[in-house]
């Protein structure tokens, strides 16, 4: 029997027995509540009677009091079911939710712009994704197959909240020669956001002050916020982080931890100098702050090589090392992976037993075995190989478009997105105006709380060329309308 319809009360309050009354009330409020649904058939009466512990007949009666009240509807040979013009007066999750029990007081989420959710013929170009049609699902589905080959039903039993050990052990592999970065060991997460949220746990308190670049990541200022910290936001040039406003900051207040994105800050797709990174590292540590380096997509690099990672430098031991795979391989592969001060490991470890104890093992095993054969650095090379390509192909998009309306870039040396500037436009009422003729872009005021906000970030990776034009396009036509500039 269905849990939705709730047990009949077998008597009345005098105490008279009205047992088909009171299964008919129980479906009457099953009705009105919506857990019975317009058109949703019910169980047999038989099932119906077991259910209520009442006779077939009893329940029958109940039935057939609601078919009078054209609550129910019968078909011969099928039984009975909500009728399809009832309406269930149900409230909202929410109002239900706070009319139950009021003392679920939830915190309010941090105040920030929100960009509108993406709808069926929406163009993308806000979010700077991998393209997963590049993949060599044969090669992924083979080492899928491998995994299962070789341990079975194991990888479906073993839970471990460091990660699979031989996914741990190639990637370590793969850091020292991809990256120069020696990882003594890691821990696997779903993703870089969780990895950066269980150090968030273990290190920062109601109250303390988090250093980030500014602008920055939305998602991880929101995660420091809705812990307590206070952000202070600390301003970029051409070469990266401002680390004199940096150590400005430092002489005159205790931060917690610095955040960073050294290669392809994000959003501005700019690389932070070498001295620049020997200075923030010096500074950081004499002052005892750690740094969170967020290098979410470190191979994506077109011009020479990519610098190695500010953990990979000497005197680095208070870098916390966060890096993601859902940018390398797909966004639905929740796999990131944090390297760092033994302490914080454990301490993260000890976080994840607490909440989701582990990774999916079997897609950790099979990405073990992806990357022993080769085909992870294989495809890398020719993703990489696409995307260069793509970005000369947006390029000279924006190119063609900067000739119609006025704004400027950069060619970004590496990333999956384009920094442009758009100095005569208010970009939050451009980003909105663009939606409405179908594209969605990441406006600049989103990521900061400065007035004088004009970027823009474009992605390029996950769409061909002509997709990326037709969006830019759409783009171009917002921008000329007058909604889209500042009063003057």
């Amino acid at each position: 029997m269905r849990s939705f319809i709730p047990p009949p009360r077998l008597r009345s309050p005098s105490g008279r027995a009205t047992k088909w009354m009171a299964a008919a009330e129980s479906l009457r409020a099953a009705i009105d509540s919506g857990r019975l649904a317009a058109g949703e058939w019910l169980p047999s009466t038989r099932a119906l009677g077991e259910a209520f512990g009442v006779h077939r007949h009893t329940a029958q009666l109940a039935v057939d009091a609601l078919v009078a009240e054209g609550l129910l509807e019968v078909t011969p040979r099928k039984g009975a079911r909500v009728a399809a013009q009832v309406q269930s007066p149900v409230a909202p999750a929410a109002s239900r939710g706070q009319r139950r029990f009021p003392g679920f007081r939830l915190r309010p989420d941090p105040a920030s712009a929100r960009l509108p959710e993406l709808g069926p013929g929406i163009i993308a170009l806000h979010a700077a994704l991998p393209d997963a049609s590049l993949l060599p699902l044969p090669e992924l589905r083979a080492a899928y197959g491998d995994a299962l080959r070789r341990k079975g039903a194991a990888h479906l039993c073993a839970v471990d909240a460091w990660g699979d050990h031989k996914l741990r052990t190639e990637l370590r592999r793969y850091l020292r020669r991809a990256r120069s970065l020696v990882a003594e060991d890691l821990v696997l997460t779903h993703g870089s956001q969780e990895a950066i949220a269980l150090v968030a746990q273990v290190l920062v308190a109601p109250g303390d002050v988090v250093a980030m670049e500014d602008p920055s990541y939305l998602p991880v200022r929101e995660l420091f916020e809705s812990m307590g910290a206070e952000i202070a936001p600390i301003p970029l040039d051409a070469q990266g982080l401002q680390v004199d406003r940096l150590a400005a900051l430092l002489r005159k207040r205790t931060v917690r931890c610095v955040y960073v994105t050294p290669n392809h800050q994000y959003p501005t797709t700019v690389s932070m100098s070498v001295p620049r990174r020997a200075a923030l590292l010096e500074m950081t540590r004499c002052h005892g702050v750690p740094i969170v380096e967020d290098d979410y997509d470190h191979e994506y690099h077109y011009e020479g090589v990519p610098q190695a990672p500010l953990a990979s430098w000497p005197g680095a031991s208070h870098v916390l090392y966060i890096a993601t795979l859902s940018k390398l391989v797909a966004p639905a592969v929740r796999l990131g992976l944090l390297v760092g001060d033994r302490a914080v490991l454990e301490a993260v470890v000890h976080r994840r037993r607490l909440t989701s104890r582990a990774n999916d093992g079997i897609t950790q095993a099979a990405l073990a075995s992806w990357m022993r054969e080769g085909g992870f650095e294989r495809h890398l090379r020719r993703a990489r190989r696409v995307y260069a390509e793509r970005r000369e192909a947006a390029l000279e998009t924006l190119a063609t478009a900067a000739r119609k309306v006025p704004f400027v870039f950069d060619a970004p040396a590496g990333g999956l997105a384009i920094w442009t500037q758009w100095p005569e436009h208010d970009v939050m009422a451009l980003a909105r105006c663009a939606y409405a003729h179908g594209v969605l872009v990441l406006p600049e005021a989103a990521l900061t709380r400065r007035a004088d906000a004009h970027g823009m970030r474009l992605a390029f990776g996950h769409l061909p060329p002509h997709a990326f034009a037709r969006g830019v396009g759409r783009l171009v036509e917002a921008a000329k309308m007058k909604n889209a500039r500042p009063p003057r």
